[in-house]
């Protein structure tokens, strides 16, 4: 009976223990993650993630975290933010991912400042690194089609995300992932207005938007989503449009003419002339009715379809793939010719621009480079290669002789840790020969772009610091004192090298780091506290930030003459001089020089216009004939890649570099040169930044050094009135 009795004891137990275990599985089963467009998450880019739960796990006012790996598999902790709701605790965070595992941790900060893991999980698969991501809202089939012949042409790959309604990020750093935003004006109701307003911050810092609004568009006019704002003018009535042989053209596909019903179809009419520029118009009314129209909106472009593609009789049309791939920038003349290339293992123009910032040169006679960076000498690797195979030598065949003329095995306990310990030492040496000293070396880089129309100044900066020992680094930054108010939260991060190669986002592997260790972010994404750097190696960082300027940053009377050059004066409000200053527009590059704060420069006065692609290629005629300086994959000119990245698609993209853009295509200013803009571009003089870091090694502050001048690049209207 005893035993009897202390079984049911043990079963008790185990019972209870049992119940206990899935009362704690059920509980981190209540913590729901949402991530991404539709679950749909890119690697190495911002990824919104919305962390729910209905159980007493997760309460309104908790502050919780969320942990994601970087390249290297080290978790980095988000700031703190707070759950809110009634019923259930919601809170949205953006974190970056930077392996394709998509491993997280969410953990609940205590006042006592310890922390409770509520959930840990991986996300479903990655979109990788190097793909382009098109997020479409509306039900619009004829979207990955359109992508799969833009890659075709283009040789890349696209995922297009319209699986179900994807995720809605509330914040412009959540469409981070995206390269091109589709919308259809039907789908405009269905998007909460706090949405609308982080796609269209997310255009004016920069993206490209197609929206498809055609009958959709009279619905807009209330003004309640903001999306009218897209629109090329202000809605003025819908008239209805019965011949399509300009969309026909357009698309080079024909049969839309006999699905148009005998009434028309309805298209908008604006009050005046559409801004931008009239790609397509119908010729059946007075001045032509514009169909299509590509414009400016801040730092980014606007291509709008006054038709709906989602909608009857567009939506079966044969055509519609084409239309939407011309709107995506494809079906390019430039056909296979455009495809990437072999370039050496690079992946793309921001791989390019992490391996020069990377570099650290020296000048020959040991001094700071001339980017003003002191030097720091990496170790030949046909030296680590003759060490590695004298090492081999000292312990066979050379040991096992010692050992064998000497008779005495035991004489192998004293030589294998002599030859340990010396080459122990060697190396050490060698690393002390060939580091550069003891005190950390930082490099950054930057480029500033203003909106002249929204009085919008984007930053963006990276940086580099090497350090000679075992290290932990405080990273932070900032915009720097000038004529800016309202200013935004920066928003510093690790930076990686897309594609599946070494240490790239996307391999299988990750990066084997000797400092393996996580960190965090501090109270805002401004700065990283604690980030393990291994002796002799390198980190490198990248920083965003926005801030609207306090009154007119230029003051512009260009316009656009009747052969498409400029006529007309511009001056700058800057507090700095700006050097090498060029205007660019359409196909043209202005050389104007130095240009001080309050300096007019006159398009007249100067010299003409000369072509802006052999400028950014550097042709040079030679015997009748132009040859554009070849491109250089492996070059380290950190000044020459952001001059080329800036204005990609213009320099001829793909087909001059054999790269990609990658994450600098967010930089390329080329879709604002064929609308009414033109780019005021050149650099900072002396030692002007416009981003503020702070680095700070163990105990030692580093002072980061210029690897190029600060490119800075104002934008400009152009006056509705052509010039004579």
């Amino acid at each position: 009976m005893r035993r009897v009795a202390v079984a049911g004891a043990v079963w008790r137990a185990a019972i209870v223990l049992l119940a206990a275990m899935a009362t704690a599985g059920a509980e981190a089963a209540a913590v729901d993650v949402a991530a991404g467009f539709a679950g749909r998450w890119r690697v190495g880019s911002w990824t919104p993630l919305v962390v729910s739960s209905t159980s007493a796990v997760l309460a309104a006012g908790d502050r919780l975290h969320v942990w994601a790996e970087d390249m290297d598999g080290q978790f980095v902790r988000s700031p703190a933010v707070v759950a809110t709701g009634s019923s259930g605790a919601e809170a949205q965070v953006c974190v970056r991912f930077g392996r394709p595992s998509g491993r997280y941790r969410i953990t609940i900060a205590a006042p006592d400042k310890t922390a409770s893991v509520i959930a840990e999980g991986q996300l479903d698969e990655p979109i990788p690194s190097t793909a382009r991501v098109v997020v479409c809202y509306g039900n619009l089939p004829a979207a990955a089609r359109a992508a799969r012949l833009v890659d075709r042409d283009q040789g890349t790959a696209t995922t297009v995300i319209d699986d179900g309604p994807p995720y809605a990020a509330s914040s412009a750093r959540g469409f981070d992932g995206a390269d091109a935003i589709v919308i259809c004006g039907s789908a405009v109701d269905s998007l909460p207005a706090e949405v609308v307003a982080a796609i269209d911050d997310w255009v004016c810092g920069g993206g490209r938007l197609v929206f498809l609004s055609g009958e959709s568009a009279a619905a807009l006019t209330a003004g309640r989503s903001g999306a009218e704002a897209w629109l090329p003018g202000t809605f003025s009535k819908l008239v209805p449009l019965r011949r399509l042989g300009a969309i026909e053209a357009y698309a080079r596909s024909g049969g839309l003419a006999d699905r148009v019903p005998a009434e028309g179809v309805p298209v908008p009419r604006f009050e005046k002339s559409p801004t931008g520029v009239v790609e397509v118009a119908a010729a059946e009314t007075a001045g032509g009715q514009p169909l299509i129209v590509r414009s400016a909106r801040g730092l980014g472009s606007v291509t709008w379809i006054g038709l709906d593609l989602d909608a009857e009789p567009l939506r079966g049309w044969g055509g519609t793939e084409n239309l939407l791939a011309t709107a995506l920038a494809g079906r390019t003349r430039a056909g296979l010719d455009a495809r990437p290339v072999d370039a050496g293992g690079m992946p793309d123009l921001a791989g390019q621009l992490h391996a020069a910032l990377d570099s650290f040169p020296e000048a020959a006679d040991g001094s700071a480079s001339p980017g003003g960076a002191a030097g720091v000498r990496p170790v030949p690797f046909e030296l680590i290669a003759a060490l590695g195979l004298l090492y081999v030598l000292c312990l066979y065949p050379f040991d096992w002789w010692l050992v064998s003329r000497t008779g005495r095995p035991w004489v192998s306990w004293l030589t294998l840790p002599l030859v340990a310990a010396g080459f122990t030492a060697l190396i050490w040496g060698v690393k002390d020969r060939w580091v550069g000293g003891r005190e950390p070396v930082a490099r950054v880089a930057e480029v500033v772009d203003i909106d002249a129309v929204g009085r919008r100044i984007r930053g963006t900066a990276w940086l580099a610091v090497h350090v000679a020992d075992n290290d932990r680094l405080d990273v932070a930054a900032a915009a720097d004192s000038g004529p800016r108010t309202d200013a935004r939260e920066a928003a510093v991060t690790w930076w990686g090298v897309a594609g599946r190669g070494f240490g790239g986002l996307d391999a299988a592997v990750p990066h084997p780091s000797l400092a393996a260790a996580d960190y965090a972010y501090g109270a805002s994404l401004a700065d990283l506290e604690e980030v393990p750097v291994a002796a002799g190696a390198s980190r490198l960082f990248e920083a965003e930030w926005l801030e609207a300027a306090e009154g007119s940053v230029v003051e512009s009377t260009l316009t656009r003459t009747e052969q498409g050059t400029l006529a007309g004066t511009v001056s700058h409000r800057l507090p700095s001089t700006i050097e090498n200053c060029r205007l660019l527009h359409a196909g043209w590059l202005y050389d104007v020089g130095r240009l001080a704060p309050g300096d007019r420069y006159d398009t007249a006065a100067g010299r003409g216009p000369r072509s802006l692609a052999s400028a950014l290629t550097r042709r040079s005629a030679s015997k009748d004939r132009e040859s554009a300086l070849r491109w250089d994959a492996m070059g380290v000119d950190v000044a020459r890649i952001i001059e080329v990245a800036g204005f990609h698609a213009a320099a001829g993209g793909v087909a001059y570099t054999g790269l990609d853009a990658g994450r600098l295509g967010r930089l390329d200013l080329s879709p604002l040169l064929a609308v009414d803009r033109a780019v005021l571009v050149g650099t900072l003089a002396g030692d002007g930044r416009a981003t503020r870091w702070t680095v700070r090694a163990g105990t030692r502050d580093v002072a980061p050094q210029d690897a190029a001048p600060t490119l800075c690049r104002i934008v400009i209207p152009l006056a509705a009135e052509a010039a004579p």
